[in-house]
């Protein structure tokens, strides 16, 4: 354990740090309503491990050639954070390659979202604690027992990244491993899905002025951009606006949900077109909205035959079901196979990593529960 806290270490360390084999990284941080500050960051290659003083040094320069090699593996546990900080504190260009512990083992087991004393524990039988994880990693100078832990928390992973490599190849996964870590790690926003009036499940009590009205709001709310959409009304808002149809922007600017900087700079153009539209709403034309139901025999089929898949085909692939099929994966399948009617069209909405690892055994799945 080093303890690098001048430029001229800083410099030595960063020769030291060449050439092919991963980077074992961790940080630590503080983290507050302002956004999180690197206080700390651990670097080895497999032997030395060293603590950067990132507080103290301010330039990192000479590490960021290092860290922005995309031929480098960076091996961290859990790194959604450490990856972010990283990467916004070096700028750098593309995402790193990584190999996330926890990612991998949640693609050898059922377990998700390990802690790294337990992966210890499993793997190399170490038991190890958390006496200064709550600690404050701004006050200077660090206790050397605090120096400890942060230099513990990286000097087991090259034997962690072992171990688990040796898992991953005996099931054919040591490539999907990075493609999971990626997306924990660097997600890639999707653009979401355009609002239509079937997504307000209270519309059908609106009159015809405020189905109008919200109608107007759905198609002002689509074609905003994300900042737009990040300063302006939640979508899920949208329905208690057309509800109160607001007769200016103090009013609007009392409905829960409406950003007040946002009713107070834009709230008097906003109202006019809201109400403009509710008024030349065509009575003769209008047609009410039919209560959806809240759910019918096949939603009740299809949920629990999905929940039987997901249990069903990562037992079998001794995969975390929480990684295999999150949520929002979940409700892809749902809406895909509702649409189509077909169980085993559900496949087609696996993409990337699990196209390739879930593809086959969700057709499978599907020949075997059929309807």
């Amino acid at each position: 354990m080093h303890l690098i806290d001048t430029e001229r270490e800083l410099a030595e360390v960063a020769t030291q740090l060449t050439g092919p084999p991963p980077l074992y990284l961790d940080t630590e941080f503080d983290s507050t309503r302002e956004g999180k500050t690197l206080c700390l960051l651990q670097i080895s290659q497999g032997e030395r491990v060293f603590l950067v003083d990132t507080l103290r040094l301010g330039a990192l320069e000479p590490l960021r050639p290092i860290l922005a090699d995309p031929s480098r593996v960076w091996v961290l546990h859990a790194g959604s954070q450490d990856v972010e900080l990283l990467a916004i504190r070096f700028d750098l260009p593309a995402p790193p390659r990584v190999f996330d512990t926890q990612i991998a083992w949640a693609l050898t087991s059922v377990e998700h979202s390990v802690s790294l004393s337990y992966l210890k524990f499993q793997l190399l039988g170490v038991r190890s604690g958390k006496s200064h994880q709550a600690d404050d990693w701004k006050r200077r100078p660090l206790p050397a027992s605090q120096l400890a832990y942060a230099a513990a928390d990286i000097e087991e992973l090259p034997a962690l990244h072992r171990a688990l490599d040796a898992r991953l190849s005996a099931r054919g996964r040591q490539e999907l491993v990075f493609a999971a870590s990626r997306e924990a790690t660097w997600p890639v926003r999707e653009d979401p899905e355009p609002l239509a009036v079937d997504d307000f499940r209270n519309a059908w009590q609106l009159d015809v002025h405020s189905q109008a009205a919200l109608r107007h709001l759905i198609a002002w709310y689509n074609g905003l951009g994300p900042r737009e959409r990040a300063h302006g009304p939640d979508s899920k808002t949208l329905l208690s606006i057309a509800s109160r149809l607001p007769e200016n922007a103090a009013d609007l600017s009392r409905i829960k949900g409406v950003n007040r900087r946002f009713a107070a700079e834009h709230g008097e153009a906003f109202v006019r077109g809201l109400r403009r539209a509710a008024a030349g709403a065509d009575t003769s034309a209008f047609v009410p909205i039919d209560p959806p139901p809240y759910a019918t025999p096949d939603d009740v089929r299809l949920d629990g035959w999905l929940s039987l898949a997901r249990a069903e085909i990562s037992a079998d692939l001794d995969v975390a079901p929480e990684l295999a099929f999150p949520g929002r994966l979940m409700k892809k399948l749902t809406a895909h196979i509702a649409a189509t009617g077909e169980r085993a069209r559900g496949a087609e909405v696996l993409q990337g990593w699990r196209r390739e690892l879930l593809g086959p055994a969700f057709g499978a799945f599907a020949a075997r529960y059929v309807e």
